[in-house]
């Protein structure tokens, strides 16, 4: 695949992700930044197409604190073993969207080789060899990697790619409801219906470079250009209306993680094996049949309370770690600690009782004891204040940002979130959905 390039589209600044991409109040750190299993997600991107086979990378950014941050982490590639160019600030100002930033760059970079566009905000699992084969046979100006989904997954929430036997891309229909796709196939019987294997956008297209810079002297597309051209909303839909060949091509999984639910969701994909492509770069786990790692710095400390290390206390029933867990470095597990389908990053506490369950805890967050952490994301030296008698539960997809302090006893629940460095008193209650940006806010919900 020596021949495919990488053009990364990580100019995003992340405002659906907050606050899991909140550095601090009003300071946004790029999506591609985020951290996710121990690694930031630039990285996990990179190396899963880069054991692909791709080599060369042409990174799209925005903005000075977008474009330096990723540069912090990947430099010009030299620890991933790969070239990496950077798009030129100049570009930056007369930018329309993802498809016009692409197409500018592809003239500036003098690219004619195929191009792999990838988001930054999304791991996936494929093999790029038969992808690039099927579109080369095509003849393809563009394949787009698809993911396959049932009917309620897809409903009112991706976009869907109708297609003739050979893949072709014939319609794209934004987020169908579930009436509109039944009637589109003319699906009567539920359990027929159910079974309909539904293609969505992926978001990493296969573009045969050529075509892409003849199609950009095109008076309708300088002309949209001028308003908007990104890729799914605008260039696809006309490429495949003016009769260009686009073809879909079917990848394992596609993992978001651009929201609290989905990259939850991901990552408990990922810990237990879902991700061919992440499993590969993982490593060897402490329990393969449990799908545990666990940080060799982790398994040896002892805790505070016992004296125990924490392989001594797995061996004694005095914790349980599993199933789908990763715990990064230096990470003090009390007893009486459950710990499932989750990741704890380096240099996190866990009292002792405290319950972890389908939950990211970053590094340096502290988890009091008989605390309940479920399905949710605490943020970077966060610290959820606990005891038996006041129990504190977080739960059903609540992201408390970086520096956060919750209180003895608080119940969050219901999709909350709280920005980094606030303090969540005992006592307060907030109904599911609501957004603590301010300490205003917390005042408000006492």
């Amino acid at each position: 695949m020596a021949d495919i390039v990488g053009v990364g589209l990580a100019g995003g600044q992340g405002v659906r992700a907050r606050p899991l991409t909140l550095k601090a109040p009003g300071y946004l750190r790029s999506k591609a930044a985020m951290a996710f299993l121990g690694r930031r997600l630039i990285r996990w991107v990179m190396e899963i197409l880069s054991a692909e086979g791709i080599k060369e990378y042409y990174l799209i950014a925005h903005g000075k604190e977008n474009r330096y941050q990723i540069k912090v982490l990947i430099g010009y590639g030299e620890t991933l073993g790969v070239d990496v160019q950077y798009s030129p600030v100049k570009f930056d100002a007369p930018s329309t969207g993802s498809a016009d930033s692409t197409l500018r760059l592809l003239e500036h970079w003098d690219l004619d080789r195929p191009a792999l566009v990838f988001p930054t905000d999304s791991i996936i699992d494929f093999d790029l060899e038969p992808m690039a084969g099927a579109h080369r046979e095509r003849g393809a100006a563009v394949t787009i990697a698809a993911m396959t989904r049932a009917p309620a997954e897809v409903a009112e929430k991706y976009g869907l790619m109708l297609t003739d036997p050979t893949a072709r891309i014939l319609e794209f229909v934004e987020k169908p409801t579930l009436a509109e796709l039944r009637d589109h196939f003319g699906v009567r019987e539920p359990g027929e219906f159910d079974r309909l294997p539904l293609l969505t956008n992926a978001g990493f297209y296969l573009l045969d470079t050529g075509v892409l810079r003849e199609v950009a002297r095109r008076p309708e597309i300088e002309a949209m250009r001028a308003e908007r051209l990104d890729f799914g909303k605008d260039l696809l839909p006309w490429l495949v209306a003016e009769g260009y060949p686009v073809y879909a091509h079917p990848v394992r999984r596609i993992g978001d993680l651009g929201n609290v639910e989905d990259y939850v969701e991901t990552m408990v994909d990922v810990l237990h094996g879902r991700f061919e492509s992440v499993s590969r770069l993982m490593g060897p786990p402490y329990d393969p049949e449990q799908d545990v790692w666990i940080a060799p710095e982790s398994l040896h400390l002892r805790d505070d309370l016992t004296g125990k290390s924490l392989q001594e206390k797995m061996a004694e029933g005095l914790v349980t770690i599993g199933p789908a867990v990763r715990i990064g470095r230096y990470t003090e597990i009390g007893p009486g600690v459950v710990i499932t389908e989750s990741n704890l990053d380096d240099d996190v506490e866990v009292l002792e009782g405290a319950y972890v369950a389908r939950s990211q805890i970053r590094d340096g967050a502290i988890i009091g004891p008989s605390a309940t952490v479920r399905n949710s994301v605490v943020g970077s030296m966060s610290e959820v204040q606990s005891a038996k008698a006041r129990a504190t539960v977080i739960e059903d997809f609540v992201a408390l940002g970086d520096e956060v302090v919750v209180q003895q006893g608080v119940r969050l629940a219901g999709g909350i979130s709280v920005y980094p460095r606030l303090k969540i008193p005992s006592g307060m209650q907030a109904p599911p959905g609501t957004e603590i940006a301010t300490p205003q806010d917390v005042i408000d919900l006492l």
